[in-house]
């Protein structure tokens, strides 16, 4: 995705520089540019956050699976009590677990312990 951004960053730039002369004025086409320049910088932002807080997810999600016991904010969760449900990216408690009905764990609250 970032390369795609990228390759689309350039090429508006370009056509912003090769413009006809009197189209565009040299100050309009610095501000143009700038303005590209300013968005291509949030969206590679958003998207290496994104793609470490998946990461983070994933390692997660592999720490429990690996029989691991992970801190949640309140919640010690384990593959005794609890399952992972990959749809939601949550872990809820087994039928069995009766004290913890309703609970429902966001993998990102997780730290491994």
């Amino acid at each position: 995705m970032q390369i795609v951004l990228f390759l689309i960053f350039i090429l508006l730039v370009l056509l912003v520089v090769v413009s006809k002369n009197n189209s565009f004025s040299k100050n309009q086409k610095i501000v143009v540019t700038s303005v590209i320049t300013v968005f291509a910088i949030g969206i590679y932002i958003y998207e290496s956050s994104v793609g470490n807080n998946a990461e983070y997810n994933r390692d997660m999600v592999n720490a429990f699976r690996q029989g691991k016991t992970l801190t949640c904010k309140e919640y010690k969760v384990n593959k005794e009590k609890f399952l992972y449900i990959s749809g939601t990216q949550t872990f809820m408690p087994k039928s069995s677990e009766t004290t913890l009905t309703g609970v429902i764990v966001k993998v990102s609250t997780c730290k491994a312990d």
